[in-house]
């Protein structure tokens, strides 16, 4: 998937979904002025790749493509390497590894009720989002996922000045 933007479930109602809630922290993670909130479900057959897309191209409404890393021990450009999934194409300059996010799956990933793990868009600009598995459920055929479920407050622009 990725890059489609979407995908039709078309077996019978049995995949396995994930439910994430996506909370907007603002550039470096220093907050916003309003609360900005998107409930996502996702097939856990779709990637890392996918659930950029979700975010970026079709919750936010943002247009421009730029660099970004999911930080699984939740911490902003982590030592943790192993716990990076970034879309560079380099490896890691110490381990020689690079986890993908274009083909890592939801489902591949052993995600559990609560879990909580960082999003970082455009390293320039620092955009940040704290993601928590709300729950899974189960794909209904026909259906075209990602589905944005629910969306709290109005995205910021792509590219705003943000005042303190």
């Amino acid at each position: 998937m990725g890059r489609s933007g979407t995908s039709v479930h078309t077996g019978r109602d049995e995949g396995r979904t994930v439910v994430l809630q996506v909370h907007y922290l603002g550039q470096c993670g220093e907050g916003f002025s309003r609360k900005v909130t998107r409930k996502i479900e996702m097939e856990e057959t779709q990637t890392l790749d996918d659930l950029h897309e979700a975010i970026i191209y079709r919750s936010f409404g943002w247009d421009d493509p730029h660099m970004y890393s999911f930080f699984f021990d939740n911490i902003p450009y982590s030592e943790a390497r192993g716990m990076e999934y970034c879309c560079s194409t380099e490896p890691d300059l110490f381990s020689g590894e690079k986890p993908n996010p274009t083909s890592t799956k939801l489902g591949d990933l052993n995600l559990k009720e609560g879990q909580r793990f960082l999003f970082v868009f455009d390293f320039g600009d620092d955009h940040q989002f704290g993601i928590e598995v709300e729950g899974f459920g189960r794909a209904v055929s026909g259906k075209k996922y990602p589905l944005i479920l629910e969306e709290k407050g109005r995205a910021p622009k792509q590219y705003y000045l943000q005042t303190r």
